[in-house]
């Protein structure tokens, strides 16, 4: 499992009027400063921390356009002159003396940064770029907590695979495989999206879980439950929001199905080592304790195999809840080498 360390994380929007003060420093700064004009500097840094955070920001872009692949520089410029078409005023604007101030630097590598904009190039680029990224796996039977850079925390449920990105206005995790539980840090202006399959959960700031599995319970779906807050699901056509005390969850073609209410305590009970059934055929249940570790029991009737229980039920106890239930069920144990067989009692 990978640990990198994250870079600074900047997540704040800056105003434009501002940013535009800034760029006209950085580009004075660029030519040379006298001590008045750097005393005049840093006065104006100090004035307030929007001001000093505009400055950093715009000096990572000058910094970064000197490390974009050229192949990058060509799809950005071409991005920037596209969304330009339809929007003069803001060409205008892009074409201030603070923004032309850039220009002349960006223009040593040869490229057309002048007629497109080299800050809005920079900028792009430096959105795009996360400031942390790490992947999270979980083994069969191992749980895991991740605590990430932005005060968030994962915890990873039994054969898991997740892809953590941050980037400076959005956080984004991709569960590629099995369940985890969020405790996300609220951010007003940086979302925090998880995708999984054609699900993406949007929140800001609360406690919830998302499952995507091929086998047991969530076989092939995407399940959402939350604990606390407030989400919206989102999976074309539909998109709904949930609220503590509720779930949802996807068919077999990815659409969302009806919200269900659930217990709160029900939220992610393999946090407690527990699974729930809820007229869950054996089959499934099997298949759920199997995602824990090896298991012993088989059951080769189908009808057997349909018989539905509900409960609650240790994951690490299989055998117990084997012998039990010939109590709940018409069932027999049958041995079978080292193997179990579950039977119909007749």
């Amino acid at each position: 499992m990978e640990r990198p360390q994250p870079e600074s994380e900047v997540s704040t929007t800056t105003d434009p009027a501002v940013e535009e003060q800034a760029a006209a420093w950085l580009a004075r700064r660029q030519s040379g400063l006298n001590a008045r004009d750097e005393a005049a500097l840093q006065t104006w840094l100090a004035h307030s921390a929007a001001h000093r955070r505009a400055f950093e920001q715009l000096a990572e872009i000058w910094q970064a356009l000197d490390e974009i692949p050229q192949h990058e520089v060509a799809r950005l410029r071409a991005e920037v002159q596209r969304d330009a078409k339809p929007k003069r005023a803001r060409t205008a604007a892009l074409a201030s003396p603070a923004r032309r101030a850039f220009m002349p630097r960006f223009a040593v590598a040869g490229t057309a940064f002048a007629a497109v904009g080299a800050g809005v190039i920079g900028w792009k680029y430096w959105q795009k770029v996360p400031t942390f990224s790490a992947v999270y796996e979980t083994r069969r039977g191992e749980l895991q907590t991740v605590a990430l850079p932005d005060g968030s925390t994962m915890e990873l449920d039994t054969d898991t695979h997740a892809e953590v990105r941050l980037y400076r206005h959005r956080r984004e995790v991709r569960l590629l495989r099995g369940q985890a539980m969020f405790t996300v840090q609220s951010n007003p202006d940086c979302r925090f999206d998880v995708l999984a399959r054609a699900v993406t959960v949007t929140v800001v700031g609360t406690r919830f879980s998302v499952r995507c599995t091929e086998t047991g319970l969530v076989h092939g779906n995407v399940r959402v439950e939350v604990e606390e807050g407030r989400v919206r699901v989102a999976s074309a056509p539909r998109m709904v929001e949930l609220t503590a005390g509720q779930s949802v969850a996807t068919d077999e073609t990815g659409v969302l199905e009806q919200i269900a209410a659930i217990s709160r305590g029900e939220v992610a009970s393999w946090r407690e080592g527990r699974v729930s059934f809820d007229n869950t055929t054996l089959l499934r249940a099997l298949q759920e304790f199997a995602r824990y570790g090896p298991t012993n029991i088989v059951v080769d009737d189908p009808a057997v195999a349909a018989m539905r229980l509900t409960g609650s039920f240790d994951v690490h106890q299989l055998n117990r809840f084997a012998h039990a239930l010939p109590r709940v069920l018409p069932v027999r144990l049958r041995a079978r080498g080292d193997l179990i067989e579950i039977v119909h009692a007749a």
